[in-house]
């Protein structure tokens, strides 16, 4: 098994990285590469009922949220130099940002709390209840 290492720089999270702007969009893009987000995609970003988003892909229609991240949690974009050639060797990731809130999206359907993303989120709150300390009064 392979030993990972992120290095976040002397002063951990609090640093002076920069909130990103993440998107969980329903698709791969086999790139390895910055994108203009701001100037291409989210410039076309309108908001209709109850606060849904709706934006377009390639001409195809998407519908999305903002979805926050749980009390006391902060998302982190790793970046990692060189890959190594096998899964076996030591990784070394780098943050580069960090993040409090995700923009997910779907496909030509609203988002809900069926969507992997957002259960996975909604596990942190039954996890910290299941893992605490039982209290007997």
């Amino acid at each position: 098994m392979a030993t990972i290492h992120i290095n976040s720089g002397k002063n951990n999270l609090d640093c002076n990285k920069k909130n990103s702007n993440i998107q969980s969009l329903p698709f791969k893009i086999h790139a390895d590469c910055d994108a203009k987000v701001e100037r291409y995609f989210n410039r076309n970003i309108s908001t209709k009922n109850y606060g849904t988003l709706h934006a377009s892909f390639r001409g195809y229609p998407l519908s999305g949220k903002i979805i926050d991240l749980p009390d006391g949690y902060v998302g982190i974009v790793l970046h990692e130099s060189l890959r190594p050639e096998t899964d076996k060797c030591e990784r070394k990731f780098h943050v580069t940002n960090k993040f409090l809130q995700i923009t997910h999206w779907n496909w030509d359907k609203e988002p809900s709390d069926n969507d992997i993303i957002t259960q996975a989120l909604q596990w942190v709150d039954i996890a910290e209840v299941l893992h605490s300390p039982i209290i007997e009064e």
